[in-house]
């Protein structure tokens, strides 16, 4: 069998290229033997397959000489990075309640297993309010945010719905802190049973007055909306799920 001579660029040594050869890339491509391959970062382009202008790199650079990092795959398709939807839980315990018409925070024990129920309890009659804060991550996209109420109460009835508002306005450094909220969006929820938890569905988008900008401060207010929520007892507050977007995959 004859082999050719492969002759490289001005930095490359000519070599002789053989079975050997072959059967180390053959290993290689087919996952055998133990042939590895070193391609610089910037030499290796994942291309999109409709515009092969499209590309993506890797960029080892962050590494620590000497060092090899490896990358796990999940069983399940991955966004790398974290730019998309995210979610944080506020519990009661972290809310705060208004001098004008203030719901009560409360805490009560269960009868049975001692499990606590920690609140903020909205009034049927008055459109009691309270209040949380939220410093907002460097990587936020500054768009709308939807909230998702769990709650729960001691005296409800078939068919009773809740309905909660939510309205929130943003702060800068500097900025005057008494400002009006932004449009109010409700969370509505129908009883269960007593003393089970109640998760809602997802609010409409809610717009924060003030425009903030990502790393700024938004407070937010809970009103209860006596008008159309039909429980006759307290609605009891566990906690809101706030439901953000971010715009780059981490916050430095």
């Amino acid at each position: 069998m004859v082999f050719d001579t492969i002759t490289g660029a001005a930095s490359s040594t000519a070599t002789t290229f053989g079975g050997a050869a072959i059967n180390a890339i053959t290993n290689f491509l087919n996952g055998g033997g133990s042939e590895e391959a070193n391609i610089y970062d910037n030499d290796l382009n994942i291309v999109d397959s409709d515009s092969t202008t499209r590309k993506a790199q890797f960029d080892c650079s962050g590494i620590t000489a000497g060092q090899t990092r490896s990358m796990t795959v999940p069983d399940s398709d991955v966004n790398l990075g974290s730019v998309g939807t995210h979610e944080i839980y506020i519990p009661a315990g972290a809310m705060y309640t208004v001098t004008t018409n203030g719901a009560e925070y409360a805490t009560r024990e269960l009868a049975t297993n001692d499990i606590m129920i920690s609140s903020f309890n909205f009034d049927p009659t008055t459109s009691e309010k309270a209040q949380f804060n939220w410093a907002t991550p460097a990587n936020w996209d500054a768009g709308t945010i939807r909230a998702k109420l769990y709650w729960t109460t001691t005296g409800g009835g078939a068919s009773d719905t809740v309905d909660l508002d939510l309205a929130a306005v943003g702060f800068a450094n500097d900025n005057p802190m008494d400002a009006t909220v932004g449009t109010a969006q409700n969370m509505t929820d129908t009883w269960i049973a007593d003393d089970d938890l109640h998760v809602s569905s997802y609010s409409s988008a809610i717009t924060i007055a003030g425009s903030p900008v990502a790393g700024e401060l938004v407070v937010f207010q809970l009103s209860r909306d006596v008008a159309t929520d039909d429980l006759v007892s307290d609605l009891e507050v566990l906690g809101i799920l706030l439901e953000y977007s971010t715009d780059a995959s981490n916050s430095s």
